[in-house]
């Protein structure tokens, strides 16, 4: 089984994340330093998973290459797809070769909606942490080990 994992909101607190990063840059970002900002059960099935999983995440590549390579120090074998603001669906769509026996973990129901139009193949699952209802469109898990 391969997992594809959105970042922001499925694996990494953004919330608690912005709240700490008021008044700083990603340019003061040191290795691990954002580690604290994984999900605990996100940092377990990464070590777990290892080379079975795949972060994908969408927006600026400087940014979010920063956040994630802080983020995930010290998680080995980690492969992570940086976007560059096109959606994951259309991202992944020519690479046919890569939904077959995969899964993609998404809490943002807009990019499930065009995963599941670009790449049927893929078992889709929206993550919902805390006491966020889900859309129903799709599996709705809370944690990763949810997860097949």
């Amino acid at each position: 089984m391969r997992y594809y994992l959105d970042f922001e909101g499925t694996c990494f607190d953004s919330d608690a994340f912005s709240a700490y990063m008021a008044g700083k840059t990603e340019d003061d970002l040191i290795p691990g330093e954002l580690s604290q900002f994984l999900y605990p059960d996100a940092a377990q099935f990464l070590r777990d998973k290892e080379n079975a999983v795949t972060i994908i995440t969408t927006g600026s590549r400087a940014t979010h290459e920063a956040k994630t390579k802080s983020a995930l120090h010290g998680i080995p074998r980690m492969s992570v797809m940086y976007t560059d603001g096109v959606a994951k669906g259309q991202y992944l769509a020519p690479h046919t070769h890569l939904h077959v026996d995969a899964v993609l973990a998404d809490d943002s129901v807009e990019e499930l909606e065009v995963l599941a139009k670009e790449c049927p193949q893929l078992g889709l699952y929206e993550m919902r942490r805390g006491n966020r209802e889900g859309d129903g469109s799709w599996p709705v898990i809370r944690s990763l080990a949810e997860l097949p």
